[in-house]
C-alpha cells in the first residue's frame, strides 16, 4: 500500500512541473509601434530598450487614394537607419506598419482587381527592396461591403509574401462581443474583417484593445454609476475582446494591443446618465503636470478600469483624464498570461510613456 502511494506520488511529482511551468511561465512576445510624428523622441527609447522585443513597428507608411504607398516617416534617413541596423544586430525584425485610414478609397482599389493587384504588388516591392522582415497592414474604417475584397487581399499579400520568406502582421480594430455592444441586438450584425480569413493567412493579429470609452454599455451600467468611467481600455473590456477573438483566431497570433496613453474627456454630469465628448489624446507625463496644475495629488489608486484617472473643473465644465500608465500595462501583460496568447503590443513609443513601463516588460 505505502509503496503503490509512493509510487503514484512520485509520478505526479515529475509530471506536475510541466502543466505549472506551461500556465504560469508563458514567454510573452513583445513589440511596439513607433510613429513618425514622434520620431525624434521615439527612436532613443526604442534604441534603449530593444533587447525586451521580438520585434518593432515602425509607423511609417500611409496610402495615397489611389493606392500607392507614401513614405511618411522617411525610413531611409536617420534616425531610422541606426535603428534598423541595430534592430538587425540584435535580430529584432522590423516590420514596418502601413495606414490607411479612407473607408471609400480603400474600398474603391481594392474592389478592382486591376488596382488591388497593382497595391499588392507595391507593397511587396516595398518590403522586399529594403529587406523588411514582413509588414504590418493597418486599414481602419473600412465598408462592410468591402468586406470580401479586403478578405482577397490579404489572401493574395500573404500568398506572395510567404513566398518570399516575408511574414503578414495584420492589425485589426478590437470587437466587442454583441451583448455588451448593444441593449436590443440587431437581426444581422455586419463585420469588416472576416476572422476566418484573418486567421488563415495572417501570421500575427493585433488587435487594438484601446480606445473603448464608452463601447461597453454593461460596462458602462456597472461602473459608470460608482464613478466617472470613460477608460481607454478596462481590463474588463480587454478580456471580453480578446476572448470573442479567440473563438476563431489562434491564440498563438494573437498581440494584445496596450495603450501608453489616455485622454481628457469633457463630461456631461446634468442629467440621470453622464455623457462624454473626447477633448484629446494625453500622454503620461502631460496627464500628471494637469493635475498638478489643477491642484490633484495622484496617490496609486487605479480607478475600476484599471488607470490612473482624475477630474478638474474649468469654465463651468467638468473634465474626466483617464490614461494608461506602467501600472494599467502590467495588468494586461498579466491578462495576456492567463489567456495563453502570442504577446503583447505596445501603442506607442513616443518618448512620453510612464517611465516605469520598461520595468514592467523585463
Amino acid at each position: 500500500m505505502k509503496r503503490n502511494t509512493l509510487i503514484v506520488l512520485a509520478i505526479l511529482i515529475l509530471g506536475a512541473p510541466q502543466v505549472s511551468f506551461a500556465t504560469t511561465a508563458t514567454k510573452l512576445s513583445y513589440t511596439a509601434w513607433m510613429p513618425y510624428w514622434a520620431k525624434a523622441s521615439g527612436t532613443p527609447m526604442a534604441l534603449a530598450h530593444l533587447s525586451l522585443f521580438k520585434s518593432l513597428s515602425p509607423f511609417a507608411y500611409e496610402v495615397e487614394d489611389d493606392g500607392t504607398i507614401k513614405d511618411s516617416m522617411k525610413l531611409a534617413a536617420a534616425p531610422w537607419t541606426d535603428l534598423i541596423a541595430s534592430a538587425t544586430e540584435k535580430k529584432v525584425k522590423i516590420i514596418p506598419s502601413i495606414l490607411w485610414i479612407h473607408g471609400d478609397a480603400i474600398h474603391a482599389v481594392l474592389s478592382d482587381a486591376d488596382l488591388r493587384k497593382a497595391h499588392e504588388e507595391d507593397v511587396l516591392s516595398m518590403v522586399t527592396r529594403n529587406n523588411f522582415d514582413g509588414i504590418d497592414i493597418d486599414y481602419e474604417n473600412k465598408k462592410a461591403k468591402t468586406k470580401t475584397y479586403f478578405s482577397s487581399f490579404i489572401k493574395e499579400l500573404a500568398t506572395q509574401l510567404h513566398a518570399k520568406k516575408k511574414t503578414l502582421v495584420c492589425t485589426i480594430e478590437a470587437r466587442t462581443p454583441p451583448s455588451s455592444l448593444y441593449r436590443v441586438l440587431p437581426k444581422n450584425i455586419e463585420y469588416v474583417n472576416d476572422y476566418k480569413v484573418i486567421n488563415k493567412y495572417c501570421d500575427e493579429v493585433r488587435i487594438m484593445t484601446y480606445d473603448q470609452t464608452t463601447a461597453d454599455i454593461k460596462l458602462n451600467d456597472s461602473k459608470g454609476t460608482r464613478e466617472l468611467y470613460a477608460p481607454v481600455a478596462d481590463t474588463d473590456w480587454v478580456k471580453k475582446v480578446i476572448i470573442e477573438a479567440t473563438k476563431t483566431i489562434d491564440k498563438k497570433k494573437i498581440m494584445l494591443g496596450v495603450a501608453t496613453y489616455g485622454y481628457i474627456s469633457k463630461a456631461d454630469i446634468s442629467s440621470a446618465t453622464t455623457t462624454y465628448s473626447r477633448v484629446r489624446a494625453i500622454s503620461d507625463p502631460d496627464a500628471r503636470a494637469l493635475a498638478v496644475a489643477n491642484g490633484v495629488t495622484l496617490g496609486d489608486y487605479h480607478n475600476s478600469a484599471g488607470e490612473l484617472s482624475f477630474n478638474y473643473r474649468k469654465d463651468g465644465n467638468v473634465y474626466y483624464v483617464s490614461w494608461s500608465d506602467a501600472n494599467s500595462v502590467a495588468d494586461k501583460i498579466k491578462l495576456a498570461r492567463k489567456l495563453g496568447i502570442k504577446g503583447v503590443a505596445i501603442f506607442k513609443i513616443d518618448g512620453k510613456e510612464d517611465p516605469l513601463l520598461w520595468s514592467v516588460l523585463k
